[in-house]
């Protein structure tokens, strides 16, 4: 006699959607940041490649999310970003989109020892969306953008984001060729190390927002 296995497979089925949901909602989720609004940058390749290498991961979601997209002016708002008291459609707008995010990946350009203008710009219009989360960065440059990266690192660190040490830096000479960016091997390796880093701390600050929710409540 042949035994049904239906009962089985649904139950089998559901142990699958059990896993699939406890696994979505442990992801981390990651907002990859370009870094500048230059036109026919070489940022969008760098972030394609970023996009690329986290793809293959089940511990993260990652998206970009281009600040040039949510049309902000120069700084027009009038109470300091602190107080979140935004009084702008597209400050409510890119607040509310980076609050979705558990950590984030910028990848920024050095221009004059430092990162772009309009980075700088986009980040003053915020504060708390970022504060106890995890940050990574990938640069590039003439002098493969290490200081835009350090100075990115003050400017986070006042927001209180944890920034991993790794980080991927990419010279404009030797990982780029032709105008098409060529990573060589030795200066993707940190990117892989620098991600792990991401998923680790960022689950251990999620930890540390709940608790800070808990207690404002």
């Amino acid at each position: 006699m042949r035994r049904s296995t239906a009962g089985t497979r649904t139950a089998d089925d559901e142990d699958r959607r059990r896993t699939d949901t406890e696994r979505r909602t442990h992801m981390l989720n990651i907002a990859i940041i370009p870094g500048t609004s230059r036109p026919q940058a070489l940022n969008p390749q760098i972030v394609s490649w970023v996009e690329a290498q986290l793809a293959g991961r089940d511990d993260i979601r990652a998206e970009v999310v281009d600040f040039g997209e949510f049309d902000l002016p120069l700084l027009d708002e009038v109470v300091p970003a602190g107080a979140k008291m935004y009084q702008n459609a597209h400050t409510k707008a890119w607040g509310a989109k980076l609050d979705e995010f558990d950590a984030f990946i910028f990848v920024t350009p050095e221009y004059n020892h430092s990162i772009s203008g309009s980075l700088k710009n986009a980040l003053d219009f915020v504060a708390t969306e970022f504060n106890h989360k995890v940050a990574g960065i990938v640069n590039y440059g003439a002098d493969k953008g290490v200081r835009a990266a350090e100075h990115l690192r003050h400017i986070l660190a006042n927001y209180k984001v944890a920034v991993v040490r790794d980080q991927a830096s990419f010279s404009i000479f030797t990982d780029v060729t032709d105008g098409a960016f060529t990573p060589t091997e030795v200066s993707a390796a940190p990117f892989a190390s620098m991600v792990d880093d991401l998923v680790a701390w960022g689950g251990a600050l999620k930890g540390v927002r709940e608790g800070s929710e808990a207690v404002t409540v």
